[in-house]
């Protein structure tokens, strides 16, 4: 288990606390590297100067770097909780092929500075309204939860905690020793790891999650609210598990990862060729079928500022230079707004050739 950093009421009001805006940036401090498993790094962060962190367990913040003399951005979770404000943490899987994983697995060192931006992200575990929480975490998705449930567990909460979290193998299991400590240390705290693939070595459940896997291990599961984190295979299998189950919809909060946002038109998954050309970054990308212009932007390494991802909150707005897009929001930009070429990125498909003011 991290050991916990230890201050005096004097430290803190020698400090002054620094809330982040969602357009400024950062400069901070890597001042540690722990191998979580062989190929998860955590890298932990301190502000050079004497100012705390301050955010909401579950938010990400993003990474701004300079890779082969070309700027990059790369949104990753924060795993550290709000109760340890000294320091922050980033839990990195590396992906084949991946620029940004791969740079940070084999570059950033301890004493490197970074530029981040943020905290941002409404997947937040403030506001829970209630008792019996039920964490649902695929793969690398447990960074945010494990946010959450140290915040939990560092406030000695009291809440029915459950956390169900699923991983390829036994040695894919990140936080693994953490978890286990933490479940034999809260009575109110039963954790249930998961792996798809059978191992000689492993006595725990095995398979993929889905609806009559989740009424097992989680008899109560109409009463809990759920915060669930998972790449896009997961998150489906997951929703339709739940769905069969009859979970309230409302109790159901998300973050996922590599997602694609509503549902895909017929005209835009057609063979149309489209593509989006960044024409202040001069980057040009062709786009998947289906793929949403957030999408492209963050497999550009391209940064667009976003907060709903359901085109309600209108923080993604971005101006269209030229091209049509077919756009399926809930209502987060003003006609005045529609008419002056903007749109949102979340829920905007390239229908051709699109050029955008990024």
């Amino acid at each position: 288990m991290n050991a916990h950093t230890s201050f005096s009421a004097s430290d803190f009001a020698t400090m002054r606390q620094r809330q982040w805006a969602d357009d400024s940036s950062q400069a901070i401090l890597c001042r540690r590297v722990i191998d979580e498993t062989h190929d998860v790094k955590t890298f932990v962060f301190t502000f050079a100067s004497d100012h705390m962190f301050c955010f909401n367990a579950g938010q990400y913040i993003v990474l701004h770097l300079t890779i082969g003399g070309v700027a990059v951005t790369r949104s990753y979770s924060v795993s550290s909780p709000p109760t340890r404000p000294l320091d922050l943490h980033i839990t990195v899987k590396r992906t084949p092929g991946g620029l940004v994983s791969n740079w940070l697995h084999e570059n950033l060192r301890a004493g490197d500075e970074v530029n981040v931006e943020g905290p941002l992200g409404s997947f937040k575990l403030d506001g829970l309204n209630s008792d019996k929480p039920l964490f649902l975490a695929g793969g690398s998705g447990i960074t945010p939860l494990m946010s959450m449930l140290r915040t939990l567990t560092d406030r000695a909460s009291d809440l029915d905690l459950r956390l169900i979290y699923s991983a390829r193998s036994p040695r894919d299991l990140i936080f693994r020793l953490e978890l286990d400590a933490l479940a034999a240390r809260f009575r109110n705290l039963r954790v249930t790891c998961v792996c798809s693939r059978a191992d000689p070595s492993w006595a725990g459940p095995t398979g993929r999650i889905d609806g009559p896997m989740l009424r097992r291990l989680v008899p109560d599961l109409g009463e809990r609210t759920v915060y669930a984190c998972g790449p896009e295979q997961y998150m489906n299998a997951l929703r339709d598990g739940l769905g069969q189950a009859g979970v309230d919809p409302r109790g159901y909060h998300e973050e996922s990862f590599g997602r694609s946002l509503g549902g895909v038109t017929a005209d835009v998954a057609s063979a149309v060729s489209s593509s989006v050309h960044f024409a202040r970054s001069r980057l040009d990308h062709r786009c998947a079928p289906g793929e949403t212009l957030l999408e492209a932007a963050r497999n550009c390494g391209v940064y667009v500022p976003s907060g709903c991802q359901q085109g309600i909150c209108g923080t993604c707005r971005i101006a269209k230079l030229s091209g049509e897009v077919t756009m399926q929001d809930l209502g987060g930009l003003t006609s005045e707004e529609i008419s002056a070429g903007l749109v949102l990125a979340c829920c905007s498909r390239a229908k051709g050739p699109v050029t955008l003011d990024l």
